[in-house]
């Protein structure tokens, strides 16, 4: 569920012509930007002409104020540079200024005067800034300000127009992505400027002969999600791959419908807030009112709407949670909620909606009897499923046989987008078997994209698509297979086993390449701590007295079951424990299991068990039955896996003589355990027989405390 909260005017715009309505392209009216400033409740707002402003939001005052000459003119919004702490503007297509919140005036401040004009400067938190030419050339500020007059090279071709840029961050590095237009072509470029790569590909033209009006985008799964409004009132969303194409020339990119709004338009804009949410300003159709609607595009359903008394530029920018919005002469500031989307949100179900109130025929979605038509006010949930004759028809699988690797993605959402909800496990499991079969026929094609959106959907089982989990293992492909282990809950046990080898043996080089989540074991794992030597020396210390190491006929219990461990580092990596979590965590039977452990050979036991033992003294360690993090390891399931690894390979780890410090160890434990319990089960006997002693009272309040006295 999505909804727009409280809203405030943060400032007062300096033009006065609030009745002029900001067309496309156009920069004489409204503002040039809104971006994030040094904190993140302030924002550096620039306006068409001379001022950059720092606010803080939610005081609603400025911090700071600065002007160009009378004559000169800004031509690109102002950003922060984050690792210095300036501020940097472009004013006269080619001159930048630098300088800090304490300059009082921008003539005094650093200058400089590039050799080609300037499109945009583009700023990242985590990054210097980068400046883009109006041909396409990317620098970093740092360099070009170093040299100014450098040449600078034309990237984009004659004729072609930058009408929209945006830095992006992804797998840590910047990413930045421009459109230009050469009627009646649009073109998307993406930057790379760690590896100086750069790609160019061409957006189809409309069907309907309709114009683009906005865009919005960010990185997900190592893609660009790209969404685009049409002046047809159409909303596309694309992926647009960072990998190089193979292909000459400008690919093609692969358009899906994801919402339509209620009518055509021509202007607006469209902002990106969650992985389900976006948000569209867009005129009515009498021209009169402006609208700010949020819309679910999972559902196509319309969350929270806002009609504006007077017109907006239909300008609209989002930073931290909050929509800002140039209305009748002021900057309005709204600020907006984006929970997780489920079908009960989405038809006013959930329990922020609980008025709300819509009919669904469950039947009717599985074909079971015929649909009674919808009323006026019914939203119908997945409408996306079912394509209008306007938009482009739903491709077929035969398709994923012989598409470019790089938009199998795309292609997949696309089937998505067209298929109804009675056939949508249907169509997951065919696309991914058809896409395993294309893997064994071509050993180069591997689309890994594909597979984590068809494993995320949530609709895959070991039996819909067995080939996947040990393609994933044989390419190495540790991120699919660790979502393989989580989504499908049927994987034979010979299968996990499989997956047991792989991760005890797969090299720390890949390990360190994959994109693991890695919430299930950063809690506990430290890849550092100290040497066995040090932590041998280290006593557990209990009620300031020091106790000595239990032994084996000792019969004293410390409040710390379990002996000091000869060390406290853990034996693998973050890496590998994660993705050793995910296979003990998976279902399993043991009499189908044991045969398949003794496959393991004497190394990969030792350094299983060796983790085994770790985990269960993180355990003991805090007296917890399970270990934080993400899936809840629990005591109980690292001891079925000791004792199953044991009984499998313990005739191996009596021969083994590097195995014999790890036997003893263990065998320390089980000593220390049964000595626990034992005095626990006395324990318990001691409270049953005081029990039967003690009589009942009565006149008991809700609140009494009660001593016994065992001795």
């Amino acid at each position: 569920m999505a909804a727009l909260c409280e809203e405030f005017t943060l400032c007062g715009l300096l033009s006065g012509t609030e009745d002029r309505r900001q067309q496309h392209q156009q920069e004489e009216d409204g503002l040039q930007g809104v971006e994030e400033a040094a904190e993140p409740d302030t924002v550096l707002v620039t306006d068409s002409g001379r001022t950059v402003t720092v606010y803080k939001v939610s005081d609603q005052r400025p911090l700071g104020s600065w002007a160009v000459r009378q004559g000169q003119r800004i031509t690109c919004p102002a950003v922060y540079n984050h690792s210095s702490g300036e501020f940097v503007v472009v004013h006269d297509e080619k001159v930048v200024r630098v300088w800090r919140a304490d300059d009082v005036s921008l003539d005094k401040v650093f200058k400089a005067t590039l050799s080609a004009d300037v499109c945009r400067v583009l700023s990242l938190p985590d990054d210097e800034p980068l400046v883009l030419f109006r041909g396409g050339a990317l620098r970093y500020l740092d360099a070009l300000l170093a040299n100014p007059q450098q040449e600078i090279e034309t990237i984009v071709t004659e004729g072609e127009k930058i009408i929209w840029s945006r830095a992006l961050s992804g797998g840590g590095q910047p990413l930045i992505i421009f459109i230009t237009e050469q009627p009646p072509d649009w073109f998307v470029y993406t930057w790379r400027p760690a590896f100086s790569a750069c790609q160019r590909w061409k957006l189809p033209p409309a069907t309907d002969g309709s114009r683009l009006l906005d865009y919005s985008a960010v990185i997900k799964n190592n893609l660009v999600s790209l969404v685009l409004l049409y002046s047809s009132g159409h909303v596309r969303h694309c992926e647009v791959p960072l990998s190089p194409s193979d292909q000459e020339g400008a690919p093609e990119l692969l358009l899906s419908p994801l919402l339509q709004l209620p009518e055509a338009v021509d202007s607006g804009a469209v902002v990106i807030l969650h992985d389900s949410y976006i948000a569209t300003l867009t005129p009515s159709a009498a021209g009169q009112k402006d609208r700010l609607c949020i819309w679910n595009t999972s559902f196509q359903t319309l969350q929270d709407c806002k009609q504006f008394s007077r017109k907006t530029w239909l300008q609209l920018w989002s930073h931290a949670g909050k929509l800002y919005i140039p209305h009748a002469g002021s900057l309005l500031v709204l600020r907006f909620s984006c929970e997780a989307s489920s079908l009960a949100s989405a038809l006013g179900k959930g329990k922020s909606a609980p008025g709300a109130v819509s009919i669904v025929n469950w039947e009717a979605l599985t074909g079971t009897t015929e649909s009674p038509k919808p009323a006026a006010n019914t939203r119908t949930p997945r409408a996306k499923k079912t394509p209008s004759s306007e938009e482009e028809p739903a491709p077929s699988l035969e398709v994923l046989q012989t598409a470019p690797e790089q938009q199998i993605p795309s292609l997949v959402q696309r089937i998505w987008a067209v298929t109804d909800l009675a056939r949508f496990q249907e169509a997951v499991s065919s696309a991914a078997q058809r896409l395993v079969a294309r893997c064994k026929n071509e050993p180069s094609f591997y689309p890994q994209g594909a597979f984590i959106k068809l494993l995320e959907s949530g609709m895959l089982s070991y039996s819909l698509c067995p080939g996947l989990l040990p393609l994933c293992l044989e390419k190495q492909d540790l991120r699919g297979a660790q979502l393989c282990l989580e989504q499908l809950v049927d994987v034979p046990e010979g299968v996990l086993c499989s997956c047991l080898k792989s991760f005890l043996s797969v090299g720390e080089d890949v390990l360190s390449a994959a994109v693991l989540s890695t919430q299930s074991a950063a809690p506990y794992v430290q890849e550092s701590g100290p040497s066995p030597a040090s932590a041998a020396m280290d006593p557990v210390t209990q009620n300031g007295c020091s106790s000595p190491v239990v032994e084996e006929d000792s019969g004293h219990v410390p409040v710390k079951v379990l002996p000091r461990a000869e060390a406290q580092r853990c034996p693998v990596s973050l890496s590998r424990a994660v993705l050793l979590n995910s296979v003990l965590t998976s279902p399993f039977s043991e009499r189908f299991l044991l045969p398949h452990l003794k496959d393991l050979t004497s190394e990969q036991v030792i350094l299983l068990l060796r983790y085994l033992q770790y985990l269960y003294q993180k355990c003991s360690e805090n007296l917890e039955l399970s270990l934080p993090g993400e899936g809840r390891l629990s005591v109980t399931q690292v001891l079925d896996w000791m004792n199953l690894t044991l009984d499998a390979n313990f005739t191996v780890l009596v021969l083994l003589p590097k195995a014999k410090s790890l036997l003893r160890s263990l065998q320390k434990y089980v000593r220390c355990q049964v000595k626990f319990f034992s005095e626990l089960s006395a324990i318990e006997g001691s409270l049953s027989e005081l029990q039967k002693l003690q009589k009942p009272q009565r006149g008991r309040g809700r609140y009494c405390i009660e001593v016994l006295e065992l001795y």
